[in-house]
């Protein structure tokens, strides 16, 4: 199984709408994904929602890693269409680690660019731990 990025449902719509040309972000809490460096430049990883495949994508660059409050307008403009302010980025990632989140808390930060959607290859379910 490829690595991934995995989007809760709510984001489905959005992750298939998304052209191919503008770079996203994904933000995860803590600093596990960047200390061990689990995306690396150039690699190709699925991205997902509720762990079903929608399409590829293609990290760019280094992960980097901040504070919430830290976070500049442009990773804000990366980000899904609801989480482009600092609060509704700290709520989400309060409610997705089910822990207590503020704008001191770490993110790692992972830049990708879509891939091209490959009708046939969507909505695949094969995460071994489901």
């Amino acid at each position: 199984m490829a690595k991934a990025i995995n989007w809760p449902q709510q984001f489905r719509d959005e992750v298939i709408a998304e052209d191919t040309e503008q770079l996203r972000c994904a933000f995860r809490l803590g600093k596990l994904y960047y200390e061990n460096q689990y995306w690396v430049p150039d690699e190709v990883v699925d991205i997902r929602v509720n762990h079903r495949c929608l399409r590829k994508g293609k990290v760019v660059g280094e992960l980097r890693q901040c504070a919430i409050r830290e976070l500049s307008p442009s990773d804000l403009f990366m980000q899904k269409q609801s989480l482009q302010t600092h609060a509704a980025i700290i709520q989400f990632l309060s409610e997705t680690y089910s822990q207590p989140v503020d704008e001191n808390s770490l993110v790692t930060i992972v830049t990708y660019q879509n891939l091209p959607l490959v009708p046939e290859e969507m909505d695949v379910q094969d995460d071994g731990h489901l």
